[in-house]
Parts: C-alpha cells; sequence; structure tokens
C-alpha cells in the first residue's frame, strides 16, 4: 500500500495493521472511520481503502456519494476506480450527474479505468457535459473504442446536444472514419460555430480532394474560430489546391487564421508557397510574422532569405533571433554556409 504524506494516528494504526497482515481488521477499522466527524480522517480513511482495493468496501464508500463535501465525493471516485470492481459501476454512473465538475471528471475518468471505455452510454452522457475536462476524458476514451461501434458514434453527429456533436466530430475525426464524412458536411451548416469548426476539421482528417469545395466555401465563415478549424483541415489534406486556398487565408482579416495558414505552409514545406509567405512577414501582427519566418525556415529558398535579410536589423529581439535561424535553416537545407547563401541571395 503506498500512502503518502503524513496521516492520521487512527489511520496510520489501521494501515500498519494491513502492513501486518490483519487485512480484514484493516479493513473494519477504516470503514467505521468512514464516518468520523474529523474530516481529514474521512478522507485519509477513503484514500486507504482505494489502495487497498478490497471489492467488499464498495458499499460502503458509495454511502458517501452523497455527501455534501465534495472533496469526499471526488476521493471516493478515485477509491473506486482504483478498487476496480464492476460493483462500483453503478455509484460512479451516480457520480456523473453530481453537481460538481471535480466530481464528474473522477468519476469519468475510473469508469474508463474500470470498463477500459466500453461503457458506452456513460461515454456518450459525458460528450455533453458542462465540463470541458469531462468531455475532453471522454472523447479520448471514446475514440479508443469507436471501431467498435462506429454506426452509434456516426449517430451522435445527429444528436440535439451541440457538445455532443462537436465532440463526436473530434473522435470521429481522431479515428479516420470515412463513414461519417457525409453527416460531417452536412454539419458545415449547424447552428454552433464549434460544431462547423470540429467538422470542418474532422473532414480534413477524413476526406480528400473530394471535401475541399465545402471547406472552400467555408472560407466565407463569420466566426473567425471556424475559419481557423478549416484552414486547419486544409492543412491536412495537403493538396496543391488546399495550398492555394492557404495562400488566400493569408489575407484573412482576423490574425489568428492568418497565423494558422502560415503555419500549415510551412508544415507542407512546399517552397511554391515561399511568395506568400514572403508577403506575410510584411504583416502587422508580430506572432503571424513570426509564424511566416518560421514557415519560411522549413518552405523557403534563396529568393526567401533576399526578404528575410533586412529582419536581422529589426527592432523586436524575437524578429532578429527568428530571421537568423531562418537564414540559417535554409542554407542548412541548400547544403551553404550562411555567407553563402546571403551573397547568392544579394545577388539574385
Amino acid at each position: 500500500m503506498m500512502i503518502k504524506g503524513s496521516i492520521s494516528r487512527r489511520v496510520r494504526e489501521a494501515v500498519e495493521k494491513y502492513r501486518a497482515g490483519r487485512r480484514r481488521e484493516a479493513v473494519l477499522q477504516l470503514i467505521y472511520l468512514l464516518s468520523d466527524e474529523e474530516e481529514r480522517v474521512r478522507l485519509e480513511a477513503i484514500n486507504a481503502l482505494g489502495e487497498i482495493g478490497d471489492a467488499d468496501t464498495v458499499v460502503e464508500l458509495s454511502k458517501l456519494i452523497g455527501d455534501k463535501n465534495s472533496e469526499v465525493r471526488v476521493r471516493v471516485a478515485h477509491a473506486l476506480g482504483k478498487i476496480g470492481s464492476v460493483t462500483a459501476m453503478n455509484p460512479l454512473e451516480k457520480l456523473l450527474d453530481d453537481e460538481n465538475g471535480d466530481v464528474r471528471f473522477a468519476a469519468l475518468k475510473s469508469i474508463v479505468r474500470i470498463s477500459g471505455g466500453s461503457s458506452l452510454d456513460a461515454l456518450i452522457k459525458a460528450l455533453g457535459d458542462e465540463d470541458e475536462r469531462v468531455r475532453v476524458a471522454a472523447m479520448e476514451a471514446l475514440a479508443k473504442v469507436a471501431s467498435r461501434y462506429p454506426d452509434k458514434v456516426v449517430e451522435l453527429l445527429r444528436s440535439e446536444n451541440w457538445k455532443v456533436r462537436a465532440g463526436a466530430a473530434r473522435v470521429l475525426g481522431e479515428v479516420c472514419e470515412t463513414r461519417a464524412k457525409d453527416e460531417l458536411i452536412m454539419l458545415l451548416d449547424d447552428w454552433d460555430w464549434r460544431v462547423r469548426r470540429e467538422a470542418a476539421e474532422a473532414l480534413g482528417k477524413i476526406g480528400g480532394e473530394e471535401v475541399i469545395p465545402y471547406l472552400s466555401r467555408m472560407m466565407q465563415e463569420k466566426d473567425a474560430e471556424v475559419r481557423v478549424g478549416i484552414v486547419k483541415a486544409l492543412s491536412s489534406i495537403g493538396s496543391p489546391r488546399a495550398r492555394e486556398i492557404l495562400e488566400e487565408a493569408l489575407n484573412d482579416e482576423d490574425a489568428r487564421v492568418r497565423l494558422w495558414a502560415a503555419s500549415a505552409l510551412g508544415s507542407m514545406g512546399s517552397e511554391e508557397a515561399e511568395g506568400a509567405l514572403i508577403k506575410s512577414l510584411s504583416d502587422d501582427d508580430m506572432q503571424v510574422k513570426l509564424t511566416a519566418l518560421r514557415a519560411l525556415a522549413r518552405a523557403g529558398g534563396v529568393r526567401a532569405v533576399k526578404a528575410i535579410e533586412p529582419l536581422r536589423l529589426h527592432p523586436d529581439e524575437s524578429i532578429r533571433k527568428e530571421a537568423e535561424r531562418a537564414i540559417k535553416m535554409i542554407a542548412l537545407k541548400h547544403n551553404m554556409t550562411v555567407d553563402e547563401i546571403l551573397r547568392k541571395a544579394r545577388g539574385a
């Protein structure tokens, strides 16, 4: 048993009995301490029972899921997960309705730990949770088992809850479920911008050239976050047509879209985007300018070096350092020294 830190005398006595091989006596003493007036003792007793892992204690621990102290409910959720008995699933699922996000998060983690993610109803419920941590944990777990329930997960795209639709879209993108393509295309017109963004990013991971027209149309979206999602999707596709749209996105009115577009073009590593990225070196937004420099370090050539060289004297230190780094990277890529590529750029 791993008990960290100092513990109260009565809990320590029970732990020592357990270590001495008097397991049943230790468990009974800890169960008794679950109703102790001192909060610290109760919390320590819960932790110790979780470490012991005796399935027979699930019933006693479950009596505390309605405790007024949220920390007690969190500890109970953790302890039930450590015990790992299927008999703990029912109280844990009840804790998914708890008013406290920390409790719901702990309950979901324990449910996943016990079921291996096969408790589909619990995961679907958690997809619609108000707490983002709970939703993300549900998505991660669902992605691991989605291949076993592809039709069920695709069906979630038609949920009335936007959080469930968005979560399902992300999961289907992560597992590249091609059967979801038509449903995801429909979600590009969803009333909620977060769903539209997740649908766009999922299509980028799942689809190919055939989804580009739909994504291209969405670049007229009023919500910048959706346009960012489309840029990420186009980056995943990485075709010449996708690159052209990304180059156009470098002129977007929102700096976040321009930044992601520059980053995507750099990730593609195509020198065909060099001209568009060079223009972004004049962007008013400092982060876009820095991103363009990093992108040119990967996708630029001699022409880029000529445009970057003046930035070595830029008043901002971060720009100067990034310009020096970009020139070194481009020189290395062309098997040249910095002096050699600068001379060649000046003569170009």
